[in-house]
């Protein structure tokens, strides 16, 4: 069976030429399997390129990327022209000239110009050079990245040369330092690792590393132009004679893949609606789909449409994708992949995108490259430093999608939205906020940033509508009502009395709006860790069979609690602990958690390594767990946004799934007075909405019927 990932290739710690190959044994097997390679070495030969055929086929069909780093040695007055700044661009210019004759000589081998060209051309490989006083950077460190996070660092003798790798020439060794081999990684690789960084950093004490020009790039992708222009050029036939030439080199960039998910790819009705009506509006509006009903691969396929139209007019375009956490950014990036997408990983350090997205922008602005891409996190998209790269774009040039865009209405995240001609703003419930715990006295200044940027909701696909195309799994639904104790009853009434009392006053001072806000954060956290809540979780759990746990996702309150021992303990903790005594095997999936674990905790609940993952606000916007088939939420908001989210989030269809399992904690007062009524209400108005589509509708009216719950369905 062909490997999938580094971890799969069974590799060696050393390898020799006397002993292996190390071409084949090593080099082509991890280019074969990597999203990214970056490689520091002293000399560099382009007839290894062309050698690595299927490694780079495979890179490249993955939306991989290289890094290349080519030592050169400077005379002493070179290095302190390059050092100090002046002169610099003569030096550089004999050095790129090298480098141009090796990419693009007439007198090369076809494959590996038409391979190199291609790759600089569409922004898959950056070069800079290494340059040090009277010696030479001979350093070699190679470092291969997979889809699934994991490392290989080598070192060694080897140059990115064929002398360097081939065993009946140079003889050579190296060195091979997995991620996953924590100590050897943590003493040697990460060490080679972070040296690699600082290198590209230009960090070092006696090397200087300089990047290659723009009208280097310009000069190389003009030659790949001219080679692009060839319509029976298949770049993959280039690549890997395994394809028989099923790729075209039209698809090599953004297109519709032919299957999505081992079947025909189609989009469903509701998706083809929403596109036209995004037409209609001159290619801006707000989508209002419901979750799990397909918003990413919609505006995906929009977005490469809208390349197609630019293209055939010999224009370029730039997307940009907004999201809220890094977790969903990893999403994206694995659907863009599936149309050909390869965008700037824009949310973790400025060193590890800075350079490449200034290239991908300056590729459309010349013209360079009809299509470039990258997705940022909100928090990265708002800095100086993003911001002064992406103004450069002219508005025609631009795409922007926001997802979970109701994220986009606080003013210091709306002024960074850059100006595009085409915008799409993804939300199930795009106009509420976290905070919105009260019905606001203020006006909704929020909602109306939203629709100045994007423009008027011109979709809206419910989930009423996705359940009964089933689009999204029907369920049953389950009330757990849970009463306040009498200390938390008299708490919550204390608080609700200040905010009418402040609620009352006119005009409401930006005192008394903090002070509003500090009142409802509160509130919400009392409900949140009512305490009657863990007996009756105990209950829930413990009627659930053995074989029934597995793909159960346990939502919890953000505030802390009292246990048995009289000991604060976060509810989160708690519900945890009660779970694991219980006979669950579970796992927290926290913000506190790193990205890495966070995948590995995702990998080993699929797997059912554990029954239950417990969060608490984390998964509650886009991060795709489509295998959950059962939510015990004991906390909500009165947010509809966040309930109808976590509803989505079960809901999305997977294979061998029929349907889904939510139990609902509901919190109740146990007094008659108008605060008591207020929380009653609006806890109602969620069972309320979850009820309407539920498989067991007419058995949960009869439940709130003997609760003493009454509610006008028909109002």
């Amino acid at each position: 069976m062909e490997s999938s990932s580094l971890k799969e290739l069974q590799l060696k710690r050393v390898y020799r030429t006397d002993d292996d190959d190390l071409y084949r044994d090593f080099y082509t097997k991890c280019l074969s399997v990597s999203l990214r390679y970056d490689r520091a070495v002293g000399f560099f030969s382009s007839k290894l390129i062309s050698k690595s055929v299927a490694g780079i086929a495979n890179l490249v069909r993955s939306g991989g990327y290289m890094r290349l780093i080519i030592g050169h040695p400077l005379t002493d007055e070179e290095f302190v022209a390059v050092t100090h700044g002046n002169k610099i661009q003569q030096i550089l210019t004999d050095y790129e000239d090298k480098l141009l004759e090796i990419i693009t000589s007439e007198s090369a081998d076809a494959n590996r110009l038409k391979i190199l060209s291609w790759l600089v051309a569409s922004n898959r490989l950056e070069i800079k050079f290494a340059l040090r006083r009277s010696g030479m950077y001979h350093e070699k460190i190679g470092v291969f990245q997979d889809k699934e996070g994991d490392i290989v660092v080598f070192q060694g003798s080897a140059n990115e040369t064929v002398n360097g790798f081939e065993s009946n020439l140079n003889a050579e060794a190296l060195s091979v330092y997995p991620s996953w081999d924590d100590q050897t990684f943590q003493n040697y690789g990460n060490e080679y690792l972070k040296g690699f960084e600082r290198l590209w950093n230009n960090e070092g004490t006696n090397t200087v590393t300089v990047g290659v020009n723009s009208s280097t790039y310009e000069k190389i992708a003009k030659k790949a132009k001219e080679i692009l222009a060839n319509p029976d050029l298949s770049l993959f036939d280039l690549l890997d004679e395994s394809t028989e030439g099923q790729y075209d080199l039209s698809n090599t960039g953004p297109h519709i893949p032919k299957t999505l998910a081992g079947s025909p790819f189609k989009l469903h009705a509701h998706q083809t609606d929403a596109l036209n009506s995004w037409k209609a509006a001159e290619y801006n509006g707000l989508m209002k789909l419901a979750t799990g009903s397909g918003k990413t691969i919609t505006s995906i396929y929009a977005a490469v449409k809208i390349y197609e139209a630019i293209k055939r007019k010999n224009g370029s375009l730039f997307l940009l994708i907004a999201v809220p956490y890094k977790e969903l950014a990893y999403q994206w990036i694995d659907n863009l992949r599936l149309f050909g997408i390869a965008p700037v990983k824009c949310f973790e350090s400025k060193a590890s995108w800075y350079h490449r997205l200034t290239n991908e922008v300056a590729g459309v602005l010349t013209g360079a490259t009809s299509f470039a891409a990258a997705v940022v996190v909100n928090k990265t998209l708002a800095t100086p430093t993003f911001q002064d790269v992406i103004k450069k774009l002219e508005k025609y040039h631009l795409m922007f999608i926001g997802d979970e865009c109701h994220n986009h209405g606080a003013k210091s995240i709306n002024e960074a939205l850059p100006a595009a001609s085409f915008k799409i703003g993804l939300s199930a419930t795009p106009f509420r906020s976290d905070e919105d715990e009260v019905d606001s006295p203020f006006p909704n200044e929020s909602k109306q940033r939203i629709i100045n940027y994007y423009g008027d909701i011109v979709s809206e696909y419910t989930l009423r509508d996705a359940i009964n195309d089933s689009v999204l799994t029907p369920y049953d639904y389950h009330i757990i009502p849970v009463y306040l104790t009498i200390e938390e009853q008299d708490e919550y009434d204390s608080l609700s009395n200040q905010l009418m009392s402040i609620l009352q006053k006119s005009p409401i001072s930006r005192a008394d709006k903090e002070r509003i806000t500090q009142i409802c954060g509160k509130r919400s956290r009392l409900l949140g860790s009512a305490s009657n809540k863990i007996s009756e979780l105990e209950k829930v759990i413990k009627s659930i069979p053995r074989d029934y746990r597995s793909h159960t996702l346990v939502y919890a309150g953000e505030g802390k609690s009292t246990n048995s021992q009289n000991e604060e303990v976060k509810v989160i903790n708690e519900l945890t602990t009660v779970l694991n005594e219980s006979g669950w095997r579970v796992a927290k999936f926290t913000g506190d958690v790193g990205t890495k674990e966070r995948r590995r905790l995702m990998e080993a609940f699929k797997e059912e390594t554990f029954d239950a993952l417990v969060a608490m606000k984390v998964l509650d916007e886009g991060i795709d767990v489509p295998i959950c088939s059962r939510a015990i939420i004991t906390a909500s908001t009165r947010n509809p946004r966040q309930y109808v989210q976590r509803r989505g989030r079960i809901l999305r269809r997977a294979p061998g799934k029929h349907s889904a399992t939510i139990y609902d904690f509901v919190i109740l007062p146990i007094n008659e007075g108008k605060a008591s009524r207020t929380l009653k209400e609006a806890e109602l108005e969620r069972v309320r909405d979850f009820t309407e589509l539920a498989l067991n509708k007419a058995e949960i009216e009869n439940k709130l019927t003997n609760y003493g719950l009454v509610y006008d369905y028909d109002r």
